[in-house]
């Protein structure tokens, strides 16, 4: 084995420090303009509600590919890892405000969390 090979290891924390960080920087930034709209517009609650997850899973998408874009190996583990803590650190953000339930949605929500930021993984592993 070669140096490089040897020093190269399946999850890279400091990527999915960096795609962690891309994902709260897009959802949040989204869910101020998202806020910009509500307050012009007569937007009905259901329709905020799914607005909202679309949001939640393309900042997810967009993590992974940073992570994966940035660790260069194993990129649907990388980009999967950063769902699963977005999803904990967004469960315990809404922990302050609602008690945790646990669910087979919030379970379902987690697993979706993961496979989406993954697939987000794949394709920026690909993009490199």
């Amino acid at each position: 084995m070669t140096r490089s090979q040897n020093n190269m290891s399946f999850i890279k924390t400091s990527s999915i420090l960096r795609g962690l960080i891309v994902s709260l920087i897009i959802l949040l930034s989204s869910s101020i303009f998202l806020g910009v709209i509500i307050s012009l517009t007569n937007i009905t609650s259901n329709s905020v509600n799914t607005i909202l997850f679309a949001l939640n899973y393309l900042a997810l998408f967009v993590g992974g590919v940073a992570a994966s874009y940035s660790a260069q190996n194993n990129g649907w583990l990388n980009g999967g890892l950063v769902g699963v803590i977005y999803m904990a650190v967004i469960i315990l953000l809404g922990s302050l405000w609602t008690p945790i339930t646990i669910s087979l949605g919030l379970v379902t929500r987690v697993a979706i969390g993961f496979a989406v930021s993954a697939l987000g993984g794949m394709i920026g592993i690909n993009a490199v």
